[in-house]
This record gives C-alpha cells, structure tokens and sequence, in this order.
C-alpha cells in the first residue's frame, strides 16, 4: 500500500471502538493477513487493540472504495513512523460506494459507510 493519510479514529458504535485508515488510490486489504497502516496509533493498550476497522480509499477519480473488518496492531515502523495493523478477519469490500465519506467526516456518516458495507449480501 502507499500513500496512506495519517490518521484513524475512534468512533462509539454500542461502545465499539472503531478505527478509521485511508489509503488514497492505494491497494484495497482485501485478505486476511494484509496490511494496513496509519500514522497515528488509535489504541492505548497493546493488549488490548483489536478493533471493527473502516478503511477508506479515495480514488483519483473522486470514487471511493469501502473496506470493513478487524484488525489489530501489529508493529510500529521507525521509518516513516507508521502505525501496522493485520487484518484478522475476511473483509468486506464495496467498490465505488455510494459516498463521499472520510476522514474528517462525522461519526454519524463514517457509522453509515460502515453499516452500508456490512449490509451487502455475502
């Protein structure tokens, strides 16, 4: 994945926890087992860090794609002081969402992309 925006974000959805990435026209985590990561670290306890994820790909075109699943911390890279988190569990995945949700988006509207991708059919 390249050209991840820094951020992610703790929403409360039944005292969820949800983290927000976006990734701009980057590679979409698709599997369980991908990567993900995010500049700032959305956890306090590493014991602690798996979390439902909202990951965000804002297109060139103006498009964007959904991905929903859960992931957990995974390591901390010096580098370019990212944040890696592993997708634990099969993502859910909706190309050029009816949206134009973001990072900077309400909670209301970042719930909404959330609920709209979990209720695709299977």
């Amino acid at each position: 994945m390249t050209n991840l925006s820094k951020n992610s974000e703790e929403l409360s959805s039944n005292k969820e926890k949800i983290r927000i990435i976006q990734g701009n026209d980057s590679e979409l985590p698709i599997n369980k087992g991908d990567f993900c990561w995010s500049g700032l670290k959305s956890f306090t306890d590493e014991r602690s860090t798996i979390r439902k994820t909202l990951f965000i790909r804002k297109n060139i075109d103006k498009t964007r794609d959904l991905c929903v699943f859960d992931s957990e911390f995974d390591s901390y890279r010096e580098g370019d002081k990212m944040y890696l988190f592993k997708v634990i569990s099969k993502p859910k995945v909706l190309i050029n969402a009816p949206t134009n949700v973001h990072l900077m988006s309400s909670s209301k509207d970042k719930l909404e992309a959330i609920s709209l991708v979990e209720g695709m059919e299977s």
